[in-house]
């Protein structure tokens, strides 16, 4: 029943009976008996097979969601006796943006060093995207960054791994508002921001609306460096992390702007679910290497 199991979620993730072989490196043929002989079990069709693509019927996702636990609760089981094995496998990776910017070099570097034997995926994804995707067993471990002062959930393995300052800056050539400024002098001004869906931007958002008034948005964009490189142009305000200010190409080209009545910094977190097997040592040195990394990069901060 388990191989069975994992044939149907993956087909459902894949959307495809084609793609779900290739994951569980299986042809299609053995995917589509696995799935036959699920349906057959169960009594029900789990597909409507008219659809294209392949999509489940409402008891199929039904039966999805139950499969998801039921398989974690299985690999949970197994890695019992797995954990001090060496690290093999996949290790699905989700990291917020900031985070990658610091430190996915030195964590793709360090891990394929320390462990040949792991498959390491990586992906990009707002915290509350990664934490859904955590939940729903898709990711193996995440980052979060979180309001410091909150925390997350009791459900999950969790390792505090830095604060991140978030500074509002402007161009040094083409300033425009002071060097000392108010949430309601900013709110007058054009913003490059973050999609919707950032930390940053949402924070911002409360505070302006605490104000009594809205963003304005003038660029919706991601990337850290293209932002900087609009607003050093003078083209808006912006708000970035000091610790990827400081090794940004366009420092000599930014302002710092103080805000009394605003302020944001956020918690950068490690996130894994509770068990995970032959994966334990990788998830300590997957922390070690992003602790040491945002030390670093507070180290220059401060010099």
């Amino acid at each position: 029943m388990i191989d069975e199991l994992k044939a149907f979620v993956a087909v459902v993730d894949k959307t495809s009976v084609t793609a779900a072989a290739d994951a569980l490196s299986l042809t299609q043929s053995a995917v589509s008996r696995r799935i036959q002989q699920l349906e057959s079990n169960l009594g029900v069709a789990l597909f409507d097979r008219s659809s294209k693509p392949v999509t489940p019927t409402a008891v199929g996702r039904r039966i999805y969601q139950f499969a998801i636990q039921l398989l974690r609760d299985a690999d949970r089981l197994i890695s019992i006796t797995a954990e001090e094995e060496e690290p093999s496998g996949t290790f699905r990776l989700g990291l917020t943006q900031v985070v990658a910017d610091v430190a996915l070099f030195e964590a793709v570097k360090q891990m394929k060093a320390d462990f040949p034997r792991l498959d390491l995926r990586c992906l990009t994804e707002w915290s509350s995207g990664l934490q859904r995707e955590l939940d729903a067993g898709r990711l193996d471990a995440a980052t979060l960054m979180l309001v410091s002062g909150s925390e997350p959930p009791p459900s999950v393995q969790r390792r505090f791994i830095a604060t991140i300052e978030v500074l509002v800056v402007q161009s040094k050539r083409r300033p425009l508002v002071a060097k000392i400024a108010s949430v309601d002098e900013l709110a007058e001004k054009e913003w490059i921001l973050n999609p919707l869906g950032c930390g940053y931007r949402a924070a911002l958002q409360r505070a302006v609306e605490g104000a009594g008034k809205q963003v304005r948005l003038g660029v919706d964009t991601q990337g850290t460096e293209t932002q900087l490189r609009l607003v050093a142009a003078g083209f808006g305000l912006g708000l970035a992390p000091r610790s990827l200010l400081k090794q940004s190409a366009h420092m000599k080209d930014l302002a710092i702007v103080q805000v009394p009545d605003f302020s944001l910094s956020l918690d950068v977190w490690l996130i894994h679910a509770i068990e995970v097997g032959n994966l334990k040592r990788a998830m300590s040195a997957l922390g070690d290497v992003l602790s040491q990394t945002f030390g670093l990069y507070q180290s220059v901060k401060r010099s």
